[in-house]
This record gives structure tokens, C-alpha cells and sequence, in this order.
């Protein structure tokens, strides 16, 4: 079982794709998400992003921005990728 990733700056598309598992820093503290996860919407600090794929870890730092969970979609709206 996957969950659908997005991640998404005002300039392009930073990743789509299907992953295991998303981690990331939100205003209330670290956030691991994975399949099936319950809708949320939250406020991103800058941070690591973080998702796993067949075993294989890969990352991005952003400043900040929002992230969305709803019907088994990870959507990330990063403010700036650093």
C-alpha cells in the first residue's frame, strides 16, 4: 500500500509520485504520514521533507508552506525549495 505525494512550489512541480511513507516539520512538531493516513491540513516550518520509497529515503528542504492530506494524497504547498 502507497499514498500519493505532491509536492509543489509557485515556480513548478518538485515531485509526484507514489511513495511509503512522508515526514515532515510542521508548526506543531514532526509529522510522519503513510497510507490511509486521516484528512489533516497543517502548517510547514522550514524543514526537511522526507518520503520513502521501496526502502530508498529521499529529501528536500523547504522554508515553509501547507500541507493537505485528504483521500490518501500527500500535497505539499512549500513557500520556497532551499
Amino acid at each position: 500500500m502507497s499514498i500519493k505525494l505532491e509536492i509543489i512550489t509557485s515556480e513548478k512541480n518538485v515531485f509526484s509520485g507514489d511513495v511509503d511513507y512522508v515526514g515532515v516539520k510542521s508548526a506543531d512538531g514532526e509529522l510522519g504520514i503513510l497510507p490511509k493516513h486521516v484528512p489533516l491540513i497543517t502548517e510547514l516550518v522550514e524543514g526537511k521533507v522526507t518520503w520513502r520509497l521501496n526502502s530508498k529515503n529521499e529529501e528536500v528542504n523547504i522554508s515553509g508552506g501547507f500541507l493537505e492530506v485528504v483521500n490518501n494524497t500527500v500535497t505539499i504547498l512549500a513557500d520556497r525549495i532551499n
